[in-house]
Order: structure tokens, then sequence, then C-alpha cells
């Protein structure tokens, strides 16, 4: 493993820490929170490992946390606007940085975008869920391990979190 591996690696294990927490706030403040800082990490790790279409679609995912973050504490929701903008900076970077087919797996990410633009926690875990299956094979493809086994815990992790939450509420469904 080379030195730019190991640094990776060890982002990636303050990546598995945060991703872990995030689902489990209660507030959706709380989750994109954790969520931007998550996505800083992703950032640094990809970096390390040279995968241009991760580190470039994670720079639109910090960037888009950020501004959703704004808006939630302001208790607003983003505009539609900003919302699609967001979508198109998705895919153009997944297209900047295509490396190959497996770079396609970041466009997993605009669900996160639809997830966090919404104003519900359930949908925004459900996004998570999701894409975090996916995002893990990228991962691990890019040989950024611990970023894969962290997206796999958040698979797991968000999966506790909405049947937690929806016990919490009294819904059996």
């Amino acid at each position: 493993m080379t030195l730019n591996e190991i640094i990776a690696q060890i982002f990636g294990l303050l990546l598995i820490i945060l991703t872990f927490l995030s689902p489990q706030m209660k507030s959706r403040n709380g989750i994109l929170l954790f969520i931007l800082l998550a996505n800083l990490a992703s950032c640094v790790q990809f970096y390390f490992v040279s995968a241009i279409a991760g580190l470039y679609a994670l720079i639109v995912t910090t960037v888009r946390s950020l501004v959703y973050w704004i808006y939630a504490n302001k208790e607003k929701q983003a505009h539609i606007s900003i919302f699609i903008f967001f979508v198109i900076m998705q895919i153009g970077a997944t297209i900047i940085g295509w490396q190959n087919w497996w770079s396609s797996l970041t466009l997993v990410l605009i669900l996160n975008t639809y997830g966090q633009w919404q104003k519900d926690e359930n949908r925004l875990r459900l996004c998570l869920l999701i894409s975090s299956l996916f995002l893990g094979i990228y991962c691990f493809y890019v040989h950024a391990y611990t970023g894969a086994i962290n997206k796999w815990l958040q698979t797991f992790s968000t999966a506790i979190a909405i049947l937690k939450f929806k016990q919490a509420n009294g819904d059996k469904n």
C-alpha cells in the first residue's frame, strides 16, 4: 500500500465515525451537519486515491450539503432552482471526472441531492440508504477501502435509524 493510500484510509476512519452518527441525529440540521463533515473527509480520501470522478462529485456534494444546511438552519427549503442546479452540477462533475464506467456510480449522489432537498428526514434517510450501497461499490473499486466499509456501515446504520424512528413515531408499517 502506498503512502497516499494509507493517508486515504486514515481519513476513511474519520469518515466512518461521522457517517455512522449522521442518520442517528434527531433533526434534519444535525443529519446535514454530519453529512457535510463526512463529505469533506470523503473529498480528502478520494484525492489521495486519485478517484477523480468521486473527488469532483464529492466537491459538488460538499457545497450542496453546505447550502442545504444553511437553508435548514434558517428553517427554509431551498428553491427548486437550487435543487436543479445541483443535479446538473452532479452530472457535470461525473462527466468531467470520468475515468471509466465505474465513474457512473457517482451519479447516485443525485439521489442524495433529492433527499437533502426534502424537509422529510425519512426521505433523506431512504436516499442515504440506497446511495450508500452503490457508493460502497465505487469506493471499493478505487481502493478507498475504508470508504467502502463506511458506505456499507452507513447502509446498516441508516436502516437501523429508519426502523428506530419509525417505531418511535408509532408507525408499524
